[in-house]
């Protein structure tokens, strides 16, 4: 994570500023625009802990550049206690697009790598993405965010998503790559059946690099160093049909001779357009002795209130040595815009 100093805070406050300046003297929205949003969340194992947390706090500003339409930006920070108290600085990309053919991102974002990582957190149906999603993030010290670069082929007329970027592979505070080697990843995604109000998206995704005395905290245990060969796949599927949809992922990371890897399935039902319900499974199999590699299941109520503005909740639950484990969850999300 990026902690803020004095200084970068000084420098947000004063880019927020610059923000409503503009908009107090009439600049045109399209240049500089502003929007977030806050979860807040109940949480429970109905046992020894229960507790309010801010889940997430996010504040972006995007726009156009002026006189240059075909480059966007985007700047973003947030605020969490889900696992401390920080204040984190986390993207800041440009995207220059090629009109018909998609766009070409620079700058420090979240490579294209697994479906429900690209899902935004407000738009999935659960409170929490997989653990195979979450633990297999590259760079997760980072909120999964690396520098680099990565084009997007995109195509009205081609039922096609294909990416492929270059980032930063071996990354230590603050956030600077050490050596010469490079991250590369790419995803395709195509859409198999598109008939009106249902349509079926296959696709996978890979990315590698080679681990220069790195500690992978979600897949080894916390005191492990990694060298060597870092290869990660994944398959992906996701069905929409009218008002039900059901998605689901296999990700394998093969580390050296090590294998770590898992699986979700995820289906939700809407009702009025107004109340979903939802049912989940999902496996992570890591690397650490010391955590349980028993499946979850759970299912879950979210009602719309506005837009993405919304209440969410949720019950799963895990067979482990010491008995059933539960996990309650009730999230308010509201949006600033």
């Amino acid at each position: 994570m990026i902690y803020l100093n004095k200084k970068k805070l000084k420098w947000i406050i004063l880019m927020l500023g610059l923000v409503f300046a503009l908009h107090a003297f009439g600049q045109d929205e399209k240049f500089v625009n502003l929007n977030g949003y806050l979860q807040t969340r109940l949480s429970s194992n109905f046992d020894n802990s229960t507790e309010f947390t801010i889940r997430r706090a996010k504040l972006w500003v995007y726009g156009e550049i002026p006189n240059l339409s075909f480059i966007t930006y985007k700047m973003q920070a947030v605020y969490t206690s889900f696992k401390s108290e920080s204040f984190v600085f986390q993207d800041a990309f440009a995207d220059i697009h090629t009109p018909g053919y998609g766009y070409l991102r620079v700058g420090r974002f979240v490579p294209d790598f697994m479906l429900q990582r690209m899902q935004p957190d407000y738009e999935i149906p659960v409170l929490e993405r997989a653990d195979v999603i979450s633990d297999m993030t590259i760079n997760e010290k980072e909120m999964g965010r690396e520098v680099g670069l990565q084009y997007t082929f995109q195509h009205k007329s081609l039922p096609l998503h294909f990416s492929f970027g270059i980032f930063n592979a071996n990354v230590e505070q603050p956030a600077h790559s050490k050596d010469n080697l490079l991250l590369y990843t790419s995803r395709v995604a195509y859409k198999v059946i598109d008939k009106g109000n249902s349509w079926l998206d296959i696709g996978g995704s890979f990315a590698y690099r080679h681990l220069d005395k790195m500690t992978l905290t979600t897949i080894y245990q916390p005191d492990s160093v990694i060298s060597g060969n870092d290869f990660r796949w994944g398959i992906e599927s996701q069905w929409h049909w009218n008002n039900f949809e059901l998605q689901g992922e296999y990700v394998q990371a093969k580390i050296n001779k090590d294998k770590a890897d898992g699986w979700y399935a995820l289906a939700d039902y809407t009702i009025h357009k107004k109340y979903q319900v939802v049912a989940l499974a999902q496996k992570y199999n890591d690397l650490n002795p010391i955590t349980s590699n028993n499946a979850w299941y759970g299912v879950g109520f979210n009602v719309q209130l506005s837009g993405n503005t919304k209440l969410m909740s949720d019950l799963k639950t895990q067979d482990t040595d010491s008995g059933r484990k539960y996990l309650g969850d009730l999230q308010l999300q509201i949006f600033f815009n």
